[in-house]
This record gives C-alpha cells, structure tokens and sequence, in this order.
C-alpha cells in the first residue's frame, strides 16, 4: 500500500513540475514586443477604462527567468515597469519581481494550470492570496497565447464574505508587433 500511495505522490509531483515546467517554457514563448491596451476595473464606479500599453519580453539565455519591460500611459504621464518570473525549483511556484517608481514587489504563486498546445497557442493559470480592495482575496492570473494575439486577466475572489465567484479585476489584450532595429 505504501508503494502505491508513494508512486501516485511521485506521479503528481512530476505532474505538477512538469505543469510549472511548461507554465515558464510559455511565458518565454512570447518573447517579442507586444502592443494593445491595459484595462482594469474602477474600485468605486466598476466602470471599466483602457489605456495603451506596451510590453517588450525576453528570456534569459538559459531559459529560468523572462523578462517582461512594460510601459503604459496612466493619465497625465507614461509608466514604466519591470517584471522578472521564474520556476522556484524547491517549491515548484512561480516567482516574480515586479518594479516600477522605485519600488519593488516580491510575489509567489502556485501554478494552477499550464496547457500547451505549441510556442504560439497556450494557457497559464497561476493564483495566490493576497488584498484586493483592502480585503482578503484569492488572486487569479490568466495569460494566454493565440498566435499573435496575448491577452492577461486579473480575477479576484474575496476570502471574507459570502463572494464565491472569481470577478474581473483588470487585464489586457496586446498584439505582436515587429520592430525594426533595437
């Protein structure tokens, strides 16, 4: 019985880092330059807004980190962010760093799923519990690939109250562009 209960644990174990295996091999798939727009959900109105967005992505020669340069136009001025993500390999999460105005973030996720039907059409799901809103919340990245089309969305689902559905927190929709010379 043992044996048994200790080859399904080894099975799922392989499952899952082969999940977070194919989660940062998708990531990295995108490398290129993105544009579209980023959008996100008004706290008080729930009225949604969109702004321009753009996103430069590449891996790291080794393929363990993607970097992610984005730059968006908050009213009034232009933001400029970075976004480092990696596979922690003792814990099997995803890992990322995210920088913008002199400030830093540290996050860890648990990949929830990972499906990968080639370099250019996937989906990548990974949640956390964090605050939304000042509030206890179950967090929810979607990105996903469709040839030259990559959107993300942020979900959201409070922890305190009786809001069992995941709603929409913000997002966006890019598109691959070529650039000419870097």
């Amino acid at each position: 019985m043992f044996k048994k209960i200790a080859a399904g644990f080894l099975l799922l174990a392989a499952t899952s880092a082969a999940a977070n295996d194919h989660a940062l091999e998708a990531l990295a798939s995108a490398a290129g330059d993105w544009e579209g727009e980023l959008y996100y959900l008004d706290y008080q109105s729930g009225q949604r807004f969109g702004i321009p967005m753009r996103t430069e992505i590449e891996a790291t020669p080794d393929g363990a980190t993607v970097i992610r340069r984005l730059t968006w136009t908050d009213p009034g001025n232009l933001v400029y962010a970075v976004a480092l993500t990696t596979i922690d390999r003792d814990t099997g999460e995803l890992v990322e760093a995210f920088f913008r105005d002199g400030k830093g973030e540290y996050m860890r996720y648990d990949v929830a799923s990972a499906t990968m039907e080639s370099a250019t059409k996937w989906q990548v799901v990974y949640e956390h519990d964090w605050t939304d809103a000042d509030r206890p919340a179950r967090i929810r990245h979607t990105v996903e690939r469709d040839g030259d089309l990559m959107t993300s969305k942020k979900s959201v689902r409070f922890l305190d109250g009786d809001d069992s559905e995941f709603f929409a927190r913000n997002g966006s929709e890019l598109r691959r562009v070529e650039v000419a010379h870097k």
